[in-house]
């Protein structure tokens, strides 16, 4: 008798099958996937940036705002990041601009922890200062990150990856629109949602090594933030580079930013 006779939805891990049997049988047997055990969150941990999470080892010594320090900034971002109940829904995008030494990064790793304790962070990325990191990464890093939030989205994460792991070699927008967009909307027809907005935070963006890729990345968030149903919220803290400057001002961008500038 067939070992796997009738069997239906079957997973075998790291397998070889050598074929003895004598004569000719016949078997059901439908939806087997051999796989080198795997998931499609483990290959999306791959592709992605432990190191650029807020609370990763290498940011142990990651500069923060010392006590009574950027006061008011910080309570201005936590109010559009958490807005209290009765309040008008904060614009969707953030970007707190400065020169290099003003302190953005700490700004962005206190707000960040502040956040994480509200339940209001939905994912981080920083770009490490004067390494240059390419922006293949930058979306599996969210991805990631925001799996680790949301379970119904891990599993359909995991699916989508599995079915295709070309995902994480295409174009920065396809991966957003694959990895993060279309998920999300999917959950939220279903009546999965997240139900509460929730705050992605990008700092350094100057840092990302091209320049090119800095501005793809905005306008990919914009339009998403523009037309999107996820209550997802973006904050920026970038050097204001001619590039991103004119990215953020553009008449697309402008009307859903909020701006701060940090002196």
């Amino acid at each position: 008798m067939p070992v796997f006779a009738d069997s239906e939805n079957t997973t075998i891990n790291d397998s070889k099958f050598v074929d003895q049997s004598i004569g000719p049988f016949n078997s059901n047997v439908t939806n087997i996937s051999v796989t080198n055990g795997q998931t499609g969150i483990d290959i999306l941990l791959q592709a992605s940036n432990p190191d650029a999470a807020h609370d990763s080892s290498a940011r142990d010594y990651a500069p923060r705002c010392h006590p009574g320090t950027h006061k008011q900034y910080i309570k201005d971002i936590v109010d559009w990041g958490a807005p209290t109940v009765g309040a008008n829904d904060p614009l969707p995008l953030f970007w707190m601009k400065g020169l290099a030494g003003v302190g953005k990064s700490a700004i962005a790793q206190t707000w960040a922890e502040e956040l994480k304790k509200l339940g209001r962070l939905g994912a981080v990325f920083f770009f490490a200062v004067n390494v240059r990191e390419d922006a293949e990464q930058f979306f599996p890093t969210i991805a990631y990150q925001l799996s680790t939030e949301f379970p119904d989205y891990r599993n359909l994460l995991n699916q989508r990856i599995r079915h295709d792991r070309t995902i994480l070699q295409k174009t920065m927008a396809m991966q957003f629109k694959m990895l993060i967009d279309e998920p999300f909307q999917e959950l939220e027809k279903a009546g999965k949602g997240i139900g509460r907005r929730m705050v992605i935070i990008v700092d350094g963006l100057d840092e990302c090594k091209k320049a090119n890729d800095q501005s793809r990345i905005i306008n990919i968030i914009a339009a998403a933030a523009r037309d999107s149903i996820i209550p997802f919220c973006w904050a920026f803290f970038s050097r204001p580079e001619p590039h991103i400057e004119a990215s953020f001002t553009s008449d697309d961008v402008a009307q859903d930013i909020q701006l701060a500038v940090l002196l």
